[in-house]
Parts: structure tokens; sequence; C-alpha cells
């Protein structure tokens, strides 16, 4: 039987410690101290596999606590995930440049704790086997830098509550850097979102998506709004003048499939546009969806809800598209309707008792199960249910999950 990984919380806040040991303590020994001293003292006969530092403690702050740490030749391997209150990012990026591999925000996303403490486990572990070659370990040090910067650039976490409270956002990169990535623009009269699931996974991938990201950023600077109609068509033009300016035949099927709606609040309205991704909306009360002027059939219901799929075009974004025109579906939406934007990831991951992939029918009816809780409870139902699923397996590839209450 494996020993159980050991967590070290480190926060002045009983409450808070005894939360993340009801959160953590199923599958990992958490051990919790209330004081920077009281951790350090522990830690002179014991090595955690990760440590969970609170910045803002009396007498011995965090950043000093992780001070010693790092001095410390013995301790200064061990993962250390900064959980703060503050907004600012000046405290952050010292906790950073002092050694700490992440950090998350209070109140704290449990979710999102366990993803990086699972990075944090997968890191170390990678860690330990390159660290004896030096050149492997620098480029190893390197993807984490790349992690932070691919992060850095996809829209703010608290910007996207604002503009979408009721919601949440799963993402699942296979390796430290991913190829999946989600894009938002708010106007008076819109809001905008897409995501998008570029050629393969790892380094690959996650160029094309600082490439994708750039794009968007110029598309939309100075206020300047985004078509529904226009956007696919302008990213496969860019992507096919990017990738193929030499005889280099290698990147002139690379790109991306992706989702793209246009939210009209005061209309009700919805304009979609699918490259080989298809939008899901849920509704209650088993009602018709109208989509282009006409009613579309449920494709799975339950005695609340009803489950409607919505495809997009057979074509990704890229040379193969640059002259193809994609097609607008209008969708009118009612308040409380639920929308659910993914990547196939999550549809191909391998699991289960006969190690098959997990098919877009089983992750639809695990949506429509979930009805019953409020959309931003939702997000720990999947992730959960997905881990079961998965198991032992190996992440199959790059997973984001969007859901939004309109």
């Amino acid at each position: 039987m494996d020993t159980k990984k050991t967590i070290l919380s480190v926060d002045d806040s009983p409450i808070n410690n005894k939360l993340i040991e009801a959160y953590f303590r199923r599958d990992y020994e958490v051990i919790s101290k209330e004081s920077g001293q009281q951790a350090l003292a522990w830690l002179e006969g014991n090595i955690p596999d990760v440590i969970l530092l609170d910045i803002m403690m009396p007498v011995m702050d965090g950043i000093e606590v992780l001070e010693r740490i790092q001095a410390n030749d013995r301790l200064k391997e061990i993962p250390v995930i900064m959980v703060t209150a503050k907004t600012e990012m000046e405290s952050i990026k010292a906790t950073l440049n002092l050694g700490a591999q992440d950090y998350v925000k209070k109140p704290i996303d449990f979710t999102e704790l366990q993803t990086k403490v699972l990075i944090a486990f997968q890191i170390n572990e990678q860690k330990q086997e390159i660290s004896k070659y030096k050149s492997y370990y620098d480029i190893h040090q390197g993807m984490i830098h790349a992690q932070r910067i691919q992060r850095s650039i996809l829209p703010d976490a608290e910007h996207f509550r604002r503009l979408y409270p009721k919601s949440f956002i799963i993402n699942l990169p296979k390796h430290v850097v991913g190829g999946d990535f989600y894009w938002i623009q708010q106007n008076f009269h819109k809001n905008s979102i897409g995501v998008f699931d570029c050629t393969g996974h790892g380094v690959p991938a996650a160029m094309l998506t600082v490439m994708g990201q750039m794009e968007l950023h110029t598309l939309s600077q100075n206020g300047n709004e985004i078509q529904a109609e226009q956007i696919f068509p302008l990213l496969s033009r860019k992507f096919s003048k990017l990738l193929n300016t030499s005889a280099d035949t290698y990147t002139q099927y690379d790109g991306m499939d992706g989702i793209f709606c246009s939210i009209y609040p005061q209309e009700q309205l919805i304009e979609f546009v699918g490259a080989k991704r298809s939008l899901v909306l849920i509704r209650e009360n088993n009602s018709q969806l109208i989509v282009n002027n006409e009613d579309t059939e449920a494709k799975l219901s339950n005695e609340q809800f009803s489950l409607f799929e919505i495809a997009g075009d057979r074509n990704s974004i890229g040379k193969e598209s640059e002259f193809v025109e994609f097609t607008v579906n209008k969708i009118k939406f009612s308040p409380g309707d639920r929308i659910f934007l993914y990547s196939d990831g999550i549809t191909d991951q391998l699991g289960g008792d006969h190690q098959k992939r997990l098919k877009r029918k089983q992750f639809f009816e695990k949506l429509l199960e979930i009805q019953t809780k409020s959309i931003n409870l939702q997000k720990s139902d999947i992730f959960t249910w997905l881990e079961k699923w998965k198991s032992s397996n190996e992440q199959t590839d790059d997973i984001l999950v969007v859901g939004i209450e309109l």
C-alpha cells in the first residue's frame, strides 16, 4: 500500500487549516501549523511533499518563512504554494521570485488548489528524475516559467467572475504548459467568450496558444468589437500567413478548433460559431430551443432539464479554412439557461472499467445529472467525476471546460 503524501498547511487561522484538512485528508496526510515558527520547528525533523503557506501572518509572515525554507538546502526543493488574501501583485511577485511555485487567493477555490497541488507533485517528481542532468533541469525550470507566462496572458480570473458571476472554469493542461485557452471581451451591449483547442499539446500547442491570444488581443484592441462571423476567418488567415512563410511544410496543418459566442443580454440572443466544436445549452422545464428561427429538439432530457447541442462547422481554424465562411448560429436564450464550452480533452480521456474514451454522451449525461446544483458548485462535481473516471490513467489531452449561467 502506497504511503500517503504529506501536505503542510501553515496559516494563523485555525478555521482555514481545518477547511484544508477536511478537503485533503481523504487522500493525503495533512499537518497544520498556526505560525511560521511552529512550521519551521516541525520542518527541522520532517519533509512534506508540498507546503501551503499563508502570506499574512503575525510575528513571522509567509515571505520570511519562505526565505528561511529557500536558505535551507534540505528544504528548498519542497514545492511551496502561497495562500493570500492580498490582491497586490507585488507580494505575490516577491514570493515567486523567492522560489514559491504557485499561489492561490482567498477565499480558496479548493478545486483550483487541488489542481495546483497535483501539478506541484508532478513537477517535483519530474525534478527529482532529471535533477542529476543539469541541462535538462534548466529546461524544466524554463518550462515552469513558461507556464507562468502562458497563464498570465489568460483573462484575469477575477475579471471573468465579474463578467460571469455564475460560472466556472476547469483548465487542466496535460503537461506543464498546454494547448487550450479561453478569451473574453466586454462591450457596452454584448459579452464575448471563446474557448480554443490548439493542435497537439505540450510546448508546440502552447506556442500556438500564444499566437492565438496575441492575435485576439490585436483584433480587439482600442475597443474594437470582434464579430462572430469574422473571428474564425481572420484567425485562419493569420495562422496561415505566420506558419507558412518558408518551405517548411510541417506546420501547414497546425491551427486550432474553437467555440466563439457573442452574448447579447438585452436581446437574449447568442451568436455562436464553432470550428469542430459544439455548444451545449441546458434549460429547465423541457421547453424547446429556438436556433436560427427554428425549434430545435433536445439531445438529452430528464424530468427537470433538457440538454441541447448546437453543432459547429467541420473545419478547423488554420490554412484549410483561410477562405471558408463559418456558420453563425443565432440562439434565443432565457434567463437561467446554462451554456457549456469545452475542448475535446475531457471526452477523449481514457478510463473506466474497460479503459475506453469517456465520450460525449457520458459527459452530457453528467452535465444533466448535476443541474439541480448551482453552476458555481458544479465545477467540483465534474472534477471529482473526471478524476474517478481517469483513475490511475495518464491524462490523455489538455482539458478545458467553461460553464456559464445566463
